[in-house]
């Protein structure tokens, strides 16, 4: 089965920006818009983007599906 992996953007709520500062090394940091300056924490950045996670997890499972069907009419 191919790798199913993937990387997903979050955008900031008011500019739509993909581009956040933040302390790598801390899990508690908050998410900083570059262009607008509004502040996120980690679980708000999360909930203003779960339509964009949940779209990339319908994609995964379509993704996954076909893959097991291909295995499937290999057998």
């Amino acid at each position: 089965m191919e790798d199913l992996s993937r990387n997903v953007s979050l955008y900031c709520s008011v500019y739509g920006n993909d581009q956040f500062e933040f302390d790598s090394k801390d899990d508690s940091t908050n998410y900083k818009c570059i262009d607008c300056g509004k502040e996120y924490t980690k679980e708000e950045l999360l909930e203003v983007n779960e339509y964009v996670i949940n779209a990339n997890i319908e994609d995964i499972k379509d993704e996954a599906v076909s893959e097991i069907e291909k295995g499937i009419k290999k057998i």
